[in-house]
């Protein structure tokens, strides 16, 4: 009796899922970096509005790589291309058109409720194969509510954006952390 060996591989994804992570906690440190800027120097309109188009850029383009990266292997990789070019494009908007608190104020309310959004997609589409998805999930919460603490703090003064800005990084830094490290704990652990 002759026997087979089966020589057929099962495509490895453990690149791709270490690429995820890491780019989840580049955004993350990013944000945390955005925060402690923003905390430090609330009342410079030019260093936040800086701040915040270089944070918004970087976070839109890993996400961007990220979905280019997962087609094929992920169905929701389009709502992670949707986050990066938002991300991108508001960026750009923040450093072409606002000069001023209340202006960086908007822009970022209206990156955080797009974002917001598009990330609660992605957890709705993930819940029943992602198991964090709850993580982004609240993330996405977290982003809508920034979005709101931007527009109701602009009518507090010129100090409460930079503040508001400074705890959101830090705390959607922390939870992107959290994500990155969660991911990679159930990769070793199965």
């Amino acid at each position: 009796m002759a026997m087979t060996v089966d020589t057929t591989r099962v495509p490895s994804t453990n690149g791709h899922d270490a690429l995820h992570r890491t780019g989840i906690a580049l955004r993350g440190v990013a944000a945390i970096a955005l925060g402690a800027v923003a905390i430090y120097f609330r009342v410079y309109s030019t260093l936040l509005v800086g701040a915040f188009a270089a944070f918004a850029i970087v976070d839109g383009i890993v996400r961007l790589v990220l979905a280019l990266r997962s087609t094929g292997r992920d169905k929701a990789w389009l709502i992670h291309a949707l986050e990066g070019v938002v991300g991108i494009g508001l960026g750009v908007v923040a450093w072409t058109f606002a000069r001023s608190l209340i202006s960086l104020t908007w822009t970022i309310a209206e990156w955080a409720f797009g974002i917001g959004v598009l990330t609660i997609v992605f957890a709705a589409v993930t819940w029943g194969r992602l198991k964090d998805a709850w993580l982004w999930l609240l993330a996405g919460i977290l982003l809508i509510a920034l979005g709101g603490a931007m527009l109701w703090f602009t009518l507090g003064g010129l100090l409460a954006p930079g503040i508001a800005l400074g705890l959101f990084g830090i705390v959607y830094g922390g939870v992107s952390l959290l994500i990155a490290a969660r991911t990679h704990h159930s990769q070793l652990n199965p």
